[in-house]
């Protein structure tokens, strides 16, 4: 307990005050006697001295000594029971005195000392009695609303405990929940701490204060089961220091609503992991067009979304460490991502990060923006490079997308890090082409035969034997003059002249295409 609440105590000993007021918010649990020179070896933390004042008598700096010692131990004051051996104290001493903090009172001498030690050590066990009581049902409270309520039940109930509201904050430093009393101060305070108040967040490990709209705030960081993904709580500060009591129950209020966010991390984590398992499921080949519409709809992702697919993997060999930094790069990019609310979606494959871009963003700009800003990030001791595909799809070619991500990764270097796919073969490169473009070009040069397996597999083989129709017949297995029956019944449906260079070019294209 403060002494202050202890010189109020009905039980306390009648006092008068001497100096050191500015101390009353010392802590008072022991209580202890004065009556040797060596008293600094006796002197402890939250210690109240009690004397008799003959050691003092005419000994001024053996009290200033005193004095000193107090405030060096943490210990709370000095009581000197009035016209015993002392009636007066210098003034000297009296400053010295509220210099250190150190309260010191007259003991009026209407008691035994016995009975005054008596009484001190009363009220201390009183209080300590009657706060570890209050500690057990406000941790049954919590822990009950905890289970059993929401985020606003606990921090109302958490406002009452500590006697000054509260909020919870997320890792960007957004307010998410308020006690009853600034719930209408949510979205200022979220601005104010996000656009004005200069705090790195991503990186704050320790409290900080700050004011807003005339009131001090202490912000503190709580315990999170994932370890990168941060949470806060705000309190209200209070105009005095808080006694080690109140600070205990401030704690008790943190652990709990700690606990709560970590239970919201943990769903979050699961439902991060599920629509990864999705993802993997997609990259080996083991879900269908409908299976895959319906998991996106159940999650609210529009099916014909088109994404640029990034890949992001360290340079260095994988090793122990390098699990570990991954787990730091995919937790830092997650923040990142969710930090401007990008429309980019995020899963591990093979101990890479791959990345979903939405189309509506620039993705090189983007993963210029990302890039710049892990890079300033001192927990990632390694180096990293990026390679991004080149067109967009929906998620249903989420592999083709992700093979040019990654020979685009191949491709980068220490001067590079961050690298497009560059197609090396004509196939590669149609295949860039938007698929509604792709598949119009087909219909309109191969339309009237793709019904036709026999018409179509002659005019391949023609193509691909360089129009020999001798080779053709002969891969095929029939007459030559069957090939050519069959090439002008393709070049009369076709309306071309398969004689014609640029229809060659057309056909050939078609088909590069439509395989």
């Amino acid at each position: 307990m403060q002494l202050n609440s202890f010189l109020k105590d009905p039980l306390a000993p009648s006092f008068e005050l001497i100096a050191g007021q500015n101390g009353l918010n010392r802590e008072i649990n022991h209580v202890g006697i004065v009556d040797t020179p060596n008293f600094e070896e006796y002197l402890v933390p939250d210690q109240f001295i009690v004397t008799t004042g003959y050691l003092f008598q005419n000994h001024n700096d053996r009290l200033r000594q005193l004095i000193i010692s107090l405030d060096k131990h943490h210990s709370s004051g000095i009581g000197i029971k009035a016209n015993r051996h002392m009636n007066t104290i210098d003034h000297d001493i009296q400053e010295l005195a509220n210099q250190h903090h150190i309260l010191m009172i007259w003991l009026l001498d209407d008691e035994p000392m016995s009975t005054t030690f008596t009484k001190i050590n009363q009220i201390i066990n009183a209080t300590h009695n009657n706060e570890l009581h209050e500690i057990v049902t406000i941790n049954q409270q919590l822990s009950f609303i905890n289970h059993h309520n929401t985020y606003q039940h606990l921090l109302d109930l958490s406002a009452q405990i500590l006697d000054a509201p509260l909020m919870l904050l997320d890792s960007h430093f957004s307010a998410l929940y308020a006690s009853n009393a600034l719930l209408k101060e949510r979205e200022f305070f979220t601005s104010f701490l996000r656009t004005q108040s200069n705090i790195d967040y991503l990186n704050l490990q320790e409290k900080v204060i700050v004011t807003f709209n005339g009131k001090q705030f202490d912000i503190l960081p709580i315990f999170s089961a994932l370890n990168e993904n941060k949470a806060f709580v705000a309190i209200q500060a209070p105009s005095q220091p808080l006694s080690d009591f109140q600070l205990l129950k401030r704690s008790q209020v943190i652990n709990a609503v700690g606990l709560a966010n970590s239970r919201t991390d943990l769903i979050n984590e699961t439902e991060f992991r599920n629509l990864s398992g999705f993802f993997l499921n997609i990259m080996q080949g083991d879900l269908g067009t409908e299976a895959i519409n319906h998991y996106l709809r159940n999650i609210n992702i529009d099916v014909q979304t088109q994404y640029a697919i990034a890949v992001l993997d360290f340079t260095t060999s994988k090793s122990i460490i390098e699990i570990r930094q991954f787990e730091i790069l995919q937790t830092l990019t997650r923040w990142f991502i969710n930090e401007s609310d990008w429309p980019v979606l995020i899963f591990s494959y093979k101990q890479q990060l791959v990345l979903l871009i939405a189309d509506v963003i620039n993705p090189r700009i983007f993963l210029q923006n990302l890039y710049n800003f892990l890079r300033k990030q001192s927990k990632l001791e390694h180096r990293f490079t990026i390679g991004f595909s080149r067109i967009t799809e929906t998620i249903h070619k989420l592999n083709d997308l992700y093979e040019q991500a990654n020979n685009a990764l191949k491709l980068t270097s220490k001067s590079h890090p961050i690298m497009r796919f560059r197609p090396k073969s004509a196939h590669e490169l149609l295949n860039l082409l938007p698929q509604q473009e792709s598949r119009a070009f087909v219909e309109k040069n191969l339309g009237p035969i793709l019904d036709n397996p026999e018409l179509l597999q002659t005019l391949e083989t023609y193509m691909f034997l360089h129009q020999n129709v001798t080779a053709v017949a002969s891969a095929m297995f029939v007459h030559r003059n069957t090939i050519n029956y069959r090439l002008k019944h393709i070049s009369e449906l076709l309306d071309v002249n398969l004689d014609m260079p640029d229809v060659l070019v057309d056909i050939q294209l078609a088909i590069l295409l439509l395989n």
